[in-house]
């Protein structure tokens, strides 16, 4: 059975659009722009000026290219800050767009950088000299690699792999001086977010659980130092999105509670950016609405709750909003950590219990109907299942039906008497809205305290699952 609404589908079509339906806010002005480009060696016919957003590419311009190489973008748009690149076919040249919207790059096919020749764009000086650096330590890489595979003794290759953290080292420097050489510019912004985050240095070669905790702590605390959420070019460099993917998916340990914290981290950083706020707000909303590991929902809900019913959201419409309270109602009650939802229940002599009169280390809350097909497969598997583990756990199987002659006959034809069959016929209990039994079978795991441990998992997960709890828990 699946009375699930279609808000989810709904919402997933909603928010995967967030992300590029943002590119021209209500207040951005179109401008003229002259980009001209010259490529000696390029005999491609179009070319395509693009940009980075996030994690995707998108072109914002074509223009065809004449037999020496040349091409010219022009028109009025709206354009923003960003790393840009140019696309023939055969060739990609990565640039600045930032202050000027009127500039040429001259240069060679095979030589791109150390040939460029830049005309009125400052940014891109800088951006060239940053390439330079890039490329020149990229080739002694190389170099030093060829090496490493040439030589055989333990001593040569000591002394290589010295010569390469050298090699790392100086290039770090030169990137450092370039910082502070750029002053406050868009590709300063670019260079810090390409930067090692800051480290706490421990002097132990043995360090001790505290000195570590303190380590990460420090470390997760100052990951973005230096980064200027309020840059209008970040969300338009390659790099962005994986600077901010890492802290959410690496350095944040991943459990509910503190992928929230962090999250709230980056849309307070955010919030000053519209555009930025925005789109990470799509990012994340989008991929917690129906996350693959259990018990990541918590994100969605409090995303909601903190975010979109709190009106913190100028773009959330009436309807998106109603629709987003009827759907919370279905998931704040039954998170992963929470007190189980009480249930008033009957057995099937209408004999009163609730769900906190049975005490159990481990109960498995199943959810069925008895005309659900999927039910009446799953449902035999897991009484096996419940005999074959007989006293590691304990199953209140609860029919969210009515008709208790169904009910019955659903048990004696399958032979459930060994376990606890209850229902709620009468409607004494909110179980399907706080539980959010709107598809069948629905299975919760509660310990000891009625506290939710797992929610959601099929019938062949409960064995594992119990196993790796008990283990946990001795």
């Amino acid at each position: 059975m699946n009375h699930r609404i279609s808000l989810l589908t709904w919402l997933a079509s909603f928010f995967a659009l967030a992300p590029v339906a943002v590119a021209q806010l209500s207040n951005d002005q179109k401008e003229p722009y002259r980009i001209e480009i010259s490529v000696e060696g390029v005999t491609d016919s179009v070319a395509y000026l693009g940009y980075y957003r996030g994690d995707k590419r998108y072109v914002l311009d074509t223009t065809s290219i004449d037999n020496k190489g040349s091409m010219v973008f022009e028109g009025e748009k709206v354009i923003k800050t960003g790393v840009y690149f140019l696309y023939t076919g055969s060739y990609t040249m990565e640039f600045l767009i930032d202050r000027s919207l009127n500039f040429s790059l001259t240069t060679k096919k095979e030589t791109t950088y150390p040939d460029m020749i830049i005309e009125n764009a400052e940014d891109n000086e800088q951006f060239r000299a940053f390439q330079l650096i890039m490329i020149a330590h990229q080739q002694k890489m190389k170099e030093l690699m060829s090496v490493l595979d040439s030589i055989s003794t333990a001593a040569d290759t000591i002394r290589v792999r010295e010569d390469m953290a050298k090699a790392t080292e100086l290039n770090q420097s030169k990137r450092d001086s370039l910082l502070v050489a750029f002053g406050d510019s868009f590709m300063t912004q670019i260079l810090v977010m390409m930067n090692k985050s800051a480290e706490l240095k421990i002097d132990s070669p043995n360090p001790t659980l505290a000195q570590k905790k303190a380590q990460y702590n420090y470390y997760k605390d100052h990951f973005f130092d230096g980064l200027d959420f309020d840059s209008e070019g970040l969300i338009r460099t390659p790099n962005f999105y994986g600077k901010v993917k890492e802290y959410i998916d690496r350095v944040t340990f991943q459990n509910p509670d503190s992928i929230i914290a962090s999250i709230d981290v980056v849309l307070d950083k955010a919030k000053n950016n519209p555009e930025l706020y925005r789109y990470w707000m799509g990012v994340f909303f989008q991929e917690y609405q129906n996350p693959k590991i259990m018990g990541m929902d918590k994100v969605f809900v409090h995303l909601s709750d903190e975010y979109y019913l709190k009106g913190k959201v100028d773009w959330a419409d009436s309807t998106l909003l109603a629709e987003l309270k009827k759907e919370m109602t279905f998931l704040r009650e039954n998170q992963i950590g929470m007190k189980a939802p009480q249930i008033y229940l009957v057995d099937t002599l209408d004999r009163r219990t609730t769900l906190y009169d049975i005490q159990s280390d481990y109960l498995v809350l199943y959810f069925y109907d008895p005309d659900c097909g999927h039910c009446k497969k799953k449902t035999p598997v897991l009484f096996d299942l419940y005999k074959k583990m007989e006293g590691d756990f304990d199953v209140a199987a609860v029919t969210v039906g009515t008709d208790i002659e169904k009910w019955k006959e659903f048990i004696q034809k399958f032979g459930l008497e060994g376990w606890l069959n209850l229902g709620d016929p009468h409607y004494k209990s909110n179980f399907r809205v706080q539980y959010n039994v709107r598809s069948t079978p629905q299975i919760y795991i509660l310990d000891r305290n009625k506290e939710i441990i797992a929610k959601k998992l099929d019938v062949e997960q409960i064995e594992g699952f119990i196993n790796d709890r008990k283990k946990m828990d001795q």
